[in-house]
């Protein structure tokens, strides 16, 4: 993988698999996968470290990959007019962020800073299409999950909508 600016890659390589896979199952989006399965997402996924004030994603540019935080903080910003930035949210380790534009291709919708020191855990949609292409059961498992996460957050935001209504 391509090396994301300010961004420490923790480890690589069939040394590091085993703790890679210990990260991987620290996300409950990861819990019902079996041994094999994680072993095979190993070989897709790399591991970083992300230093406070990082930007991890920028609105309006393009990214090829999804993060999953592991540890730490990370804050969802929007500019909502000239000028004027937001903050929408906290990211809370076991959030997947990212996979918005992995999926659809389209431009990042917010801007994504790192909050506290970070582990994160990024696939590529380059890898999630070859993961998808080799171990196809083990690719469907991952685009349900991802698309189960889209679902839930969609239905939260149009929770809070209603009260602008």
């Amino acid at each position: 993988m391509n090396k994301l600016p300010g961004l420490e890659e923790i480890g690589f390589g069939d040394a590091f698999r085993r703790e890679l896979i210990d990260l991987i199952e620290k996300s409950s989006i990861f819990d019902d996968l079996h041994p094999e399965e994680l072993s095979h997402l190993s070989e897709y996924i790399h591991a970083y470290r992300a230093l406070t004030g990082i930007r991890l994603y920028k609105e309006g540019e393009r990214n090829s990959h999804l993060c999953l935080l592991v540890e730490g903080r990370l804050e969802v910003h929007k500019e909502v007019k000239p000028g004027t930035v937001k903050k929408l949210a906290d990211i809370r380790p076991g959030r997947v962020i990212g996979e918005m534009s992995v999926i659809d291709g389209y431009n990042n919708s917010a801007s994504v800073l790192v909050a506290e020191p970070s582990v994160l855990l990024l696939l590529t949609r380059q890898n999630l299409e070859r993961l998808s292409s080799e171990y196809p059961a083990l690719g469907v498992k991952l685009l349900w999950k991802l698309a189960t996460g889209l679902s839930q957050r969609l239905r939260q935001t149009t929770g809070r909508l209603v009260n602008y209504l």
